[in-house]
């Protein structure tokens, strides 16, 4: 038992002798690794630097060698072109001072535009006087461009409304009194659904054309100057009044038979359809019509008729004008009116050369 325990303490000391010195070359092995790695980190780190100088000192050559060469390139340019210099130089100067001063002039314009709105009036300043013209023409172009930008994105059905409103401003603006109050309405054109209201099945069956304008109208009596109510109709080839009740159509006048339309400055809605004189529809004479949508009227009826007669329709805007009531040639002539009749304007047939509108 005693030489058993003695053997196997031998040989724990023995392993453990084995560990150590193992362990030891082991870490000797790791530290002579560790300095491998540090002494090649230095080499390369100083075979770097030395490539790196190397390659700095090579650019500062070319470098110096490229400047040698442009100086000496304007030695030989100057001596060549020594006798021209001081004859050319005011005008050399003189070009590259104005592309400095247009260039300039451009950078600071991209920076001062203003918004793409084509209402907006701003513009910056001109800088110099000499970019006067460049300035004006400038302007013009970006405006063009950005009214371009605003259209585009107008549908067909958009585009069209608003090249209503812009006939109807050059026919109306400032020339009648009624015209500002219309500029906010949208254009409807069919404000009565024929289509879509059995009550006027006799008359949407009578009608096979596309309706442009379906509306109620007041058309004056031509012997007292008293309203009735009619139905106004305007197709692509006519102008049709019907009965509001019945839906009887009472006249049907063909575009080319209407030469005129007159209408007061002031804000009313009264209007005459003069039409040709020996046509079948003139027979009794023109109309004499009040509105709500005189202006939508007016304007649907100007390009209707220009569209389909080729011809303007001519536009009279005058507080008095001639109508003809049968063989009768009769002045409508448009007053101030008192104020007991509201905002409501009141004719009145006078005699029988005379129909007097009372507006507001």
């Amino acid at each position: 038992m005693q030489i058993e325990r003695s053997r196997v303490t031998l040989n724990c000391i023995f392993n453990c002798l084995q560990a150590r010195k193992l362990l030891r070359e082991l870490k000797h092995q790791k530290r002579c690794n560790e300095a491998a790695t540090i002494i090649a980190a230095y080499w390369h780190g100083t075979q770097a630097r030395r490539e790196l100088k190397r390659l700095k000192e090579e650019a500062r050559r070319k470098h110096a060698v490229a400047v040698i060469w442009a100086y000496w390139l304007g030695l030989k340019v100057r001596r060549e072109y020594r006798k021209f210099f001081r004859a050319n130089a005011g005008r050399k100067i003189y070009e590259f001072t104005l592309q400095r001063l247009m260039q300039k002039y451009f950078l600071e314009m991209k920076n001062k535009m203003p918004s793409l709105s084509p209402i907006d009036k701003n513009w910056p300043a001109r800088p110099y006087l000499f970019l006067d013209s460049t300035h004006k023409e400038l302007k013009r172009i970006f405006h063009l461009w950005r009214c371009k930008k605003y259209r585009d994105q107008f549908t067909d059905q958009q585009k069209l409304i608003y090249e209503e409103k812009l006939e109807a401003s050059e026919l109306f603006k400032d020339k009648k009194a009624l015209y500002p109050a219309s500029v906010g309405q949208p254009f409807q054109g069919a404000y009565l659904e024929i289509s879509k209201n059995p009550k006027y099945k006799k008359l949407k069956d009578a009608v096979d054309e596309k309706i442009i304008i379906a509306e109620v109208v007041n058309k004056i009596n031509r012997a007292n100057g008293k309203a009735t109510s009619r139905i106004f109709l305007l197709t692509k080839n006519n102008v049709l009044l019907a009965d509001q009740k019945s839906g009887n159509i009472k006249s049907e006048v063909p575009l080319g038979d209407v030469t005129k339309v007159s209408m007061s400055s002031q804000n009313d809605g009264f209007f005459a359809v003069h039409l040709k004189e020996g046509s079948g529809a003139a027979s009794k004479g023109d109309f004499l019509l009040s509105s709500d949508h005189l202006i939508e009227m007016a304007t649907k009826l100007y390009r209707t008729t220009l569209s389909q007669t080729k011809q303007k329709l001519n536009i009279e805007i005058s507080d008095e004008f001639l109508v003809q009531f049968r063989q009768d040639k009769v002045c409508v002539k448009f007053i101030q009116g008192s104020q007991k009749n509201g905002n409501i304007p009141t004719c009145k047939r006078k005699n029988n050369r005379l129909l007097e509108v009372a507006v507001p």
